[in-house]
């Protein structure tokens, strides 16, 4: 590995040097000729810069048809500054003047946010509707003198302070009348002002009849991750009745500004396909929403209603955010944010999406929400039946989030013969309200409660789960899994539902504001028990509070959280560091009686039950210079077993173009711990070299280090031989896991209408990264060379299309035991038991992606 990262580094760095130095030397000979000549009327600057004319002569030309009016001659061109007669005779044949074709508002604004439109929309976050939101908005754009503060709050990079900033500089000036007008905001960051700049506009939009909106389709058979990976390899081939790809298609469009619709569609890679309907007429199952906004009932604001599936997420997410998805340390800061209210859901959730009716009610300075949906739970259900008036109801033991939705687990025979069907198990009613008022500018105080009512008795059981032959791992049972919610304590039914077994009753207080440059805010929330005093009693509670202080180049976030392990709230998305059942036997998916019930961890988006602080910091000591930290520690409350996790990140940018970016994090659980012998160290050292070229091009190297350490499994590390103190035989058992990586990536913009991306490199052991727009974790103990190339082109101004192809080499396996058709031993030849002396298991990726805005 040394003399490979040796020879790989100095190849690389060789190669940009060379591209460096003749990359501005080369002089591109014109694309146009007699036969093909450029349009100039209808031609963008970078399009004009191609002729072959100085580059000053390009900008006045350009200026002239953008603010003079376009050409109704060629020879209009001879009145240009700068246009000489040799140049006029090497242009004229090369050109055309055709009449100009205006474009509409929304086609000019897709022109300018094109470079931002690609990165959003193929943008596979865990908040969609942020995307939609920001997709939306950036192509019709708020006025600045009607937004709100908490609109504001939901924009890419605008935080609390910013938002405050700006609505309380309007208030006190009236009117904001332009970009250095809202620059003289007190206490707006260059950075809040440079993201605002995208969604907003200073002239009061236009009432438009037309329907317009975005339609996505993205096809790929990216595996699944990690230990999701290797429980799905042992799903049995009779199970899978396709091998289609991961499909999933989006569209959101909107007649005007007020009224709005989306329907969206996904199928995971090798799902059975699901429809519904009725005789012979069925359609795949998909979501979809109707809303209307922004209308008046005299003084009361009927703010957004919306039909179908939507989507809410309140304060800091204790309470309610219903995404099927897990974000650690989701902050609501930053790259961490979360879409702040009611919306229509387009996005991938399936497990806990809400379908029914909501709707966000205004009247001077109080808010109102409510909502209302009925939908169906996977869930794994007991095998041992609760009899009701002598009638077996099998109840219903964890709520689960399935990758792919079988009808049955996969080699679950026993839960498969008694129609026990984890898909669609159990009903949900859930319907709730949030109450918010708003004393003064950014200041928010909100109440927000719901409760969900099952059709079926909730008896979390881990016996029902752990696979009989592990017994002896559940003599003490993890608390988080103890403490699940379910039991007599939840029984109860309803007066509105004849079918209701048990519920569930969650709610909380929150608060936030802004004062100058400081932003507060916390949320507190409980699960309601029978016999459990509310309100600061004795029932199950959940707490965030966070402090944050900006400046132009200084910023840090201060946040403190503290869950109950008994607070079992399945719409919790508040920070933390690990999602629920973190270091449980859930996560031992070989324990279990069937390996995907390892998804109760690996797809779980609730947190983990943490007591800690977390401290961020971003510090730009001056313009070449930029220092970021990360500080957190916090206590599991299962076990009382502390952690830690500390990154430092330092981007350096010595001369132009070379930008260095050097990330080295610290993270670990202590090794002192009387209740578990859990304990590990992680290294993580990253160092990327990027060259940011002219055109957005990029050039850049990537290395990577790290080594976890952990103790040794006891089974292989202690004597296996019965009276013998030692064994100097058994040696089998690591102590450590190291990983390295290397590699070099480039992105070359053709024009603004074609862009390739790549990646070459080589790792061993864990390594994760960014593969255009798809985050990519990956782990091989041999060590493989990995590639990818990725092309994004703009086919029109309205159609897009991004192709990535993907190949994975694994080093071979050169000591496999051979066997014959009957898995009996081939006998040794020659003295040698492996004969197999090549095994590779490559992996080829495709991924495909369209976009259309109309």
């Amino acid at each position: 590995m040394s003399q490979f990262v040796k020879h790989f580094a100095v190849g690389t760095l060789l190669f940009m040097m060379l591209l460096l130095g003749n990359v501005r030397s080369q002089t591109p000979a014109s694309p146009y000729s007699p036969e093909h000549p450029l349009d100039l009327n209808n031609a963008s600057y970078e399009e004009i810069a191609k002729l072959p004319i100085p580059q000053e002569l390009a900008e006045r030309i350009y200026y002239h048809i953008e603010y003079q009016g376009p050409f109704t001659s060629v020879y209009q061109l001879t009145q240009i500054p700068g246009m000489t007669p040799q140049l006029f005779v090497r242009i004229k044949p090369l050109v055309r003047i055709e009449p100009y074709q205006p474009v509409s508002e929304r086609e000019e604004r897709i022109q300018q946010l094109y470079y931002y439109l690609d990165r959003w929309e193929g943008n596979e976050g865990t908040s969609q509707a942020l995307i939609d939101a920001w997709i939306e908005r950036a192509l019709e754009p708020h006025y600045i003198n009607t937004i709100r503060y908490d609109e504001l709050l939901n924009l890419q990079g605008v935080s609390p302070v910013d938002a405050a900033a700006i609505v309380r500089y309007r208030e006190q000036v009236g009117k904001i009348s332009g970009w250095r007008d809202l620059r003289s905001a007190n206490y707006l960051s260059y950075f809040g002002y440079r993201n605002a700049r995208n969604f907003i506009s200073f002239t009061p939009p236009k009432v438009s009849k037309a329907f317009h909106g975005h339609y996505l389709m993205r096809i790929h058979n990216t595996p699944f991750l990690t230990e999701e990976a290797e429980a799905t390899a042992i799903i049995p081939p009779e199970s899978i009745d396709n091998n289609y790809p991961d499909s999933y298609m989006r569209l959101f469009g909107s007649w005007g500004r007020n009224y709005k619709v989306g329907i969206s569609y996904w199928h995971a890679l090798y799902e059975p396909f699901m429809e519904v309907g009725s005789g012979g007429f069925h359609v795949p199952r998909f979501k979809m929403y109707v809303g209307i906004e922004n209308q008046h009932l005299g003084p009361l604001q009927i703010r957004k209603v919306y039909v179908g599936n939507y989507a809410l997420a309140f304060a800091q997410g204790v309470v309610m955010d219903n995404t099927d998805f897990f974000l650690p340390r989701k902050s609501g800061f930053g790259f961490r944010k979360r879409f702040l209210g009611l919306t229509g859901d387009n996005s991938r959730t399936r497990q806990y999406k809400l379908t029914g009716l909501a709707t966000e009610l205004a009247l001077n300075n109080h808010v109102l929400f409510l909502f209302t949906s009925y939908d169906r739970r996977d869930a794994i259900l007991n095998r041992t039946p609760v009899y009701e008036n002598g009638k077996p109801l099998y109840p219903v033991n964890q709520l689960i989030v399935l990758d792919q939705r079988f009808q049955y687990a996969p080699g679950d025979q026993l839960r498969e013969n008694l129609g026990l069907s984890w898909r669609d198990a159990v009903g949900e009613w859930l319907y709730g309200f949030r109450y918010q008022y708003e004393p003064w500018l950014a200041t928010q105080v909100g109440v927000t409660y719901y409760e969900s009512i099952y059709d079926r008795y909730l008896r979390p059981d881990i016996t029902d789960i752990v696979n009989p032959d592990n017994t002896n791992q559940i003599d003490i049972v993890d608390n988080e899994i103890k403490f699940t919610y379910g039991g007599p304590v939840s029984d109860g039914g309803h007066l509105l539902w004849k079918n209701a077994k048990s519920f569930r009753r969650v709610y909380g207080i929150d608060f936030q504001t802004v004062f100058r440059n400081v932003a507060i805010q916390f949320e507190y929330g409980e699960l309601y028990k029978k016999g459990g005093a509310p309100i600061f009693g004795t029932n199950p509670k959940a707490l965030v509070a966070s402090l944050y202080f900006q400046y132009n180049s200084f910023n840090v976030l201060a946040l403190y959280r503290n869950y109950d392990v008994a607070f079992d709230n399945p719409y919790q998305r508040s920070f933390s560091n690990y999602r629920r059942f973190k270091r449980t036997i859930f996560q031992d998916y070989f324990y279990l009686q069937n390996p995907l019930y390892g998804q109760l961890y690996t797809n779980n988006p609730q947190p983990q039950a943490e007591e800690g602080f977390y401290l961020y910091s971003r510090y730009q000591l001056n313009r070449k210079m930029v220092f970021t930290l990360e500080y957190d520690n916090w206590k599991r409350k299962a076990d009382d077993a502390s952690q830690f996790r500390v990154v430092g990140t330092l981007e350096f940018r010595p001369i132009f173009p070379l930008r260095i970016s050097l990330r080295q994090k610290y993270q670990g659980r202590e090794v002192q711990n009387t209740i578990s012998t859990e304990y590990f160290e992680n290294f993580e050292f990253r160092g990327t070299l990027r060259a940011r070229l002219s055109r957005y091009d990029e050039l850049g190297i990537l290395y990577m280090n790290a080594l976890t350490k952990f103790r040794p499994r006891p089974r292989l590390y202690y004597p296996i031989t019965p009276g013998i103190e030692y064994d100097p035989v058994n040696r089998g058992a690591n102590i450590a896991s190291p990983g390295e990586a290397l590699g070099g990536f480039f992105t070359h913009n053709f024009n603004q209408w074609l862009k390739l991306r790549g990646f070459l490199g080589f790792y061993r052991g864990f390594f994760w990264n960014f593969e255009d727009t798809q985050f990519i974790v990956m782990n091989s103990t041999r060590g493989s060379l990995r590639y990818w190339i990725s092309a994004y082109s703009r086919v029109s101004p309205k159609i897009s299309l991004r192709l990535k192809f993907t190949r994975d080499y694994p080093f071979p396996l050169t000591n496999v035991h051979a066997r014959d058709t009957n898995n009996e031993e081939i006998p040794p030849s020659g003295g040698k038991y492996f004969q197999g002396n090549w095994i590779q298991s490559p992996q080829t990726i495709y991924y495909l992606e369209m976009n259309y805005h109309f």
